[in-house]
Parts: C-alpha cells; structure tokens; sequence
C-alpha cells in the first residue's frame, strides 16, 4: 500500500472532525459490488449498526434547499459520501447518474454528501458535470464523523423505514444489474438483500484517512 501525504488545498482548513483526509491510501483498482451485512466479511465492516435507524443528515444542500426527512419516508435512500479531490468519487459519479436515471420512477433518492470541502469549491465542480440528485456540503465533517466514514468513497443504503440496510466502503458498480436488483430488494419489503445473489467483490480503490 502506497501512502503519500494529500496537498494542503483538499479539504478545509479547519479540521473540526475527528476524521481528516491528511492523506492517500491507493488500493488496487476495482469496484466493489453492493452487498448485505452477511457478504461483507471481506470487506470493511459497518461502523454503525445495521438494522438500526440512519442518523441524522441535517446539512445545508447546494442548490436543492432543506432536505426534509418526512418527506424520505417510504423511500430508499442512498447515502454516497465523497469528495471532489478524490478520483475515484469522481468517476462513480457518473455512474450514479446513470443509476438515478434508471430509477426515476421508483422510490430510490440518492444523497451525495461532499466531505470537507468549502461550497464554492463543490459548486464549481458540479457545474462542469451536473447531477440529478442533491448535494450536501459537510464542511465542519459532523455528518462524516456521526456516520462513522473512514474511506472515501463509501455509501449506505437507507431502507423506506428509515434504517442502515446496506454499506460499502469504496467505489460501487451502479450499472451492473445485481445493484439494480439488490437495490429493489430494499425497496420492495416482501424480499431481503440477504436472499439473493450478489456480484462478487472486487479490491477497493479510493482515499482514507
């Protein structure tokens, strides 16, 4: 594993969370696949608990205002947290695009949360390569910290009842059809993620403190 120290720029200046990205952890290039609590023994495990409700995500959005939590309920809710700076955030946005896209007519919100980073910095991002779905900013990392991230990217699936149903640390194949289906498994309350077949895990690539 290949460390090295990430340019004073990333981030903000005022490291107010616990988890700082001081630096670059490379990790063999692959994308991980999607899976439940029982399948990610090879895999970081949750720092929360699954089946337990997600905490709270109070943070100001870029430009899609307040987000209401009343009005996530009944629907499943991606938690991406990511980072402009961090190159595999920025390739596993388009796919989450892509993702979002196929899913318009169904009950899927996708929640993109920018680790650290000051608004004019994410904005600018976002205008070169806009995306349907809300950005939130963490600037001070509180919602970083209370979700216990400690990879960039990482992602949590919300079931419509409000609860951890799903967790991945690294880069997630949105366009494979097991996603997709998986993903509906959440949605749909008569199934569990845990009764199918996942595609199998690939080595994480991305950034860790």
């Amino acid at each position: 594993m290949l460390t090295k120290q990430a340019p004073a720029c990333r981030g903000s200046l005022n490291w107010l969370a616990a988890l700082t990205f001081a630096s670059l952890a490379s990790i063999s290039p692959g994308e991980t696949a999607l899976a439940a609590p029982e399948t990610l023994s090879a895999e970081p495990t949750s720092p929360l608990p699954y089946g337990q409700p997600a905490p709270p995500l109070a943070r100001p959005s870029l430009d899609h205002g307040p987000i209401d939590r009343a009005a996530l309920h009944n629907r499943t809710v991606i938690v991406h947290f990511f980072a402009t700076w961090c190159e595999p955030c920025r390739e596993e946005m388009a796919a989450l695009t892509r993702f979002v896209e196929r899913h318009r007519d169904q009950p899927v919100t996708v929640l993109a949360v920018d680790v650290g980073e000051v608004e004019v910095r994410v904005r600018r991002f976002f205008e070169s390569q806009p995306v349907p779905f809300a950005i939130l900013l963490d600037e001070d990392r509180s919602a970083t910290k209370r979700w216990g991230i400690e990879f960039l990217p990482t992602s949590y699936v919300v079931d419509p009842a409000g609860n951890l149903g799903l967790f991945v640390a690294g880069p997630v194949d949105w366009d494979d059809p097991a996603t997709d289906s998986i993903i509906q498994s959440l949605t749909t309350p008569a199934t569990s993620p845990a009764q199918g077949e996942l595609p199998p895990s690939q080595p994480m690539i991305g950034s860790k403190p």
